[in-house]
């Protein structure tokens, strides 16, 4: 991506007088970005100003890391609207998707389209990105692009193969449904002699990223399209819960409810199947396991799932427009996304990055990582 990026043209009127243009090698500055503390984003952004200072010998790239307890994002977009507040704000500024509705709204952040209208370099690589998720990262008020995007993930079925080639048992189909998905379960549900259940056809997900897609797979949501009114009195919503439910107590499937994603137990062979998104893959291969398969969530009333993304902005203080998209797009360039392709624990943004032979080669089926996002919703997004 970086070298589709590499001209910067002119662009009248971005926000008042600020224009994107030509950044000479030589200028001297120094950019300010802001990042949440994880570590492949320490990783990643200290790989681009390395290279970044190859190109730009005289900008000096100060990075800033805040931490997001538990996934408290609202502490995150605090601190960063503090510091505009505060007449400190930095150039850049990174967040998931969690962040990206209060931080647009502060009224903070340029609004990037109108870059990428003017510059058919950076058209090129929008081009590349799947158009569902570019509708999703926009601010539900504004309607603005304030976020370039990144690295992303999903949630999708895994499947040990072994297990359901000892049961018998089909492997799943595209299309499946919540009554397929239950009777795979309950195939793959054992008992030993005393009626100890010894392996467990599912891990229901105790993390509200992993719960979203049973929601969104019955036409139901947490809160509207607008993310604005709850909408969890609508009866769908109360029967996707009551579906969870009845994998533990009703059905036996699913061992008790427990935080967590479920890989521990999918990796010692205790279930058979768990949902997450492509973050497991590298420590399921660690594990030693190979049969191993992954498949669209099964739906009630519509196929789909969730998505996440992060992104990278540009804050409307900066007196460096020319020199934080520079940076901007070395960060989410051609390096950085295969850095994601190579490590394997997120899903590149741009398309040809999360298709190619290597990246898809395992788990089998991997082709459906990007296939989700043309269908996908964001977290808490409205119902389908």
């Amino acid at each position: 991506m970086k070298h589709l990026l590499s001209t910067l043209t002119l662009i009248a009127g971005l926000t008042g007088s600020a224009a994107i243009a030509q950044v000479l090698s030589d200028e001297t500055a120094t950019i300010k970005i802001t990042q949440w503390v994880a570590d492949d984003v320490l990783a990643a952004t200290e790989a681009a100003i390395e290279r970044f200072a190859e190109k730009y010998p005289n900008v000096t790239i100060a990075a800033s890391y805040v931490p997001v307890g538990a996934g408290s994002w609202g502490e995150y977009n605090n601190a960063v609207i503090n510091e505009v507040a505060a007449g400190n704000a930095p150039d850049i500024v990174g967040a998931a998707i969690e962040g990206f509705e209060e931080l647009g709204a502060a009224g903070i952040l340029m609004n990037l389209e109108q870059i990428v209208a003017t510059d058919e370099d950076a058209q090129a690589v929008m081009a590349g990105i799947e158009g569902n998720m570019l509708y999703g990262m926009r601010n539900k008020g504004t309607g603005e692009l304030n976020f370039f995007p990144t690295q992303w993930n999903n949630i999708v079925m895994f499947y040990n193969k072994d297990m359901f080639d000892a049961a018998g048992v089909d492997y799943p189909a595209s299309d499946w449904t919540w009554d397929d998905f239950l009777t795979t379960a309950q195939a793959l549900t054992i008992k030993d002699g005393s009626g100890n259940t010894t392996q467990f056809g599912y891990f229901v997900p105790g993390f509200n990223f992993g719960i979203q897609p049973w929601f969104f797979t019955n036409s139901a949501s947490i809160l509207d399209e607008a993310w604005v009114e709850p909408t969890v009195t609508a009866p769908e919503y109360g029967e996707s819960l009551q579906f969870l439910s009845d994998l533990i107590n009703t059905h036996g499937v699913a061992p008790a409810y427990e935080p967590g994603v479920g890989i521990e137990k999918f990796t010692a062979g205790q279930v058979a199947m768990f949902s997450a998104g492509h973050w497991p893959v590298p420590s399921i291969r660690d594990a030693g396991m190979e049969n191993v398969g992954v498949q669209h969530m099964p739906m009630n009333t519509v196929q789909t799932t969730v998505f996440g993304i992060g992104g990278l902005a540009i804050t409307k203080d900066t007196q460096n427009a020319e020199l934080a998209w520079a940076f901007l797009t070395e960060l989410a360039g051609d390096e950085y996304q295969q850095g994601l392709a190579d490590g394997g624990a997120s899903i590149p943004s741009v398309r040809a990055y999360a298709t190619t032979p290597e990246y898809v080669a395992w788990p089998d089926n991997s082709e459906i990582f990007y296939e989700t996002a043309a269908t996908g919703v964001p977290p808490s997004g409205g119902p389908v």
